[in-house]
């Protein structure tokens, strides 16, 4: 049972294809919050709820996976892998920060029935550690790196930028867009340099959502890559504690200068390459020391394209079939 409906559901859906490549060794199903997609959002919210904890209690389970934003009561005859990769409430307002907060507080509480908590950085490992989890595993980010490098295809980079404006190499890639993302943070500070700057999203929302000086792009796959690619730097400073921060990964898996503020475990993920965390103080220092050189070096990048698709599918195929075992 798996929530998409989250920012980690690429994660998610790695999680399905790695554990339906099993299926001679379990039976698995997936239970998606996408199958009310014709409701309203709130009604659609408590009709996976009920049927989540439904199934929970009176299906023939042995192992759920779910989010804590997902389940609010825990059954004790089902084995509980709960992803959790971020917990930061200020991000949010009314209900659904109340929501956020009581689900949390729920899954702590009941933390003697989750066997394990497994999260995408050893911050938030630790974290969950250090409050009373008994089990707690990192699995990280996977990536599919033939896949991005397919993406770049010179002519298809050139038709890209020009249908953009963009430049290669002369504008700034302000990572994925959302409220808390830090588009402003940079925008705010890095105005003055008089470089393009864009955001990305799969989301029809950026259509409907605007900031003034930024271009805001509904990317496929391969335009993302070629955007991430093709940029000066890409800058994530995140207003919240992150879980990891995959745009910044998936730039610096290109060879893009990457620049974040290393909230929660987005310091992990800019330690691999030897940078660390920036304040709105040095922001602009920081863009003009990265970027002395167009490409972040050949073995920053190999220790960024090191975290392959194989290893996460084969984590959680060993994660699943160990619990299977006891």
């Amino acid at each position: 049972m798996i929530n998409r409906n989250d920012g980690a559901s690429e994660y998610d859906l790695q999680i399905d294809n790695a554990l339906n490549d099993q299926l001679n060794k379990f039976s698995y199903e997936v239970k998606d919050i996408k199958d009310y997609k014709l409701l309203p959002r709130i009604p659609g919210l408590i009709l996976f709820w009920l049927r989540a904890q439904y199934i929970l209690f009176f299906g023939k389970v042995d192992i759920a996976i779910s989010s804590p934003w997902m389940l609010l009561i825990y059954p004790k005859r089902v084995s509980i892998i709960c992803i959790s990769h971020h917990y930061d409430s200020t991000v949010f307002k009314g209900i659904r920060k109340l929501y956020v907060k009581l689900s949390h507080w729920l899954f702590v509480c009941q933390r003697s029935r989750i066997e394990v908590v497994i999260s995408c950085s050893k911050y938030w490992s630790r974290y969950y550690k250090e409050i009373g989890f008994k089990n707690t595993i990192t699995i990280f980010n996977g990536f599919d790196i033939k896949t991005m490098d397919n993406s770049l295809v010179v002519n298809k980079s050139t038709s890209v930028l020009e249908r953009y404006g963009l430049i290669s190499k002369e504008y700034l890639h302000l990572g994925s867009y959302g409220p808390s993302k830090g588009q402003k943070v940079a925008l705010k500070y890095l105005k003055h340099l008089g470089l393009p700057m864009i955001a990305t999203s799969s989301s029809k929302r950026v259509l409907i959502d605007g900031i003034k000086d930024i271009n805001l792009i509904k990317a496929n796959f391969d335009e993302y890559n070629i955007l991430l690619k093709n940029a000066k730097a890409t800058i994530c400073m995140s207003e919240f504690k992150e879980g990891w921060c995959r745009v910044l990964h998936e730039a610096a898996i290109h060879g893009t200068p990457i620049i974040g503020s290393g909230l929660g475990g987005m310091s992990e993920l800019l330690e691999i390459g030897g940078f660390t965390s920036s304040t709105t103080d040095n922001l602009s220092d920081d863009l003009n020391t990265r970027t002395k050189e167009i490409s972040l070096s050949k073995d920053i990048i190999n220790l960024y394209r090191a975290f392959t698709l194989q290893k996460f599918c084969e984590a959680w195929r060993l994660c699943v079939l160990e619990l299977l075992d006891e």
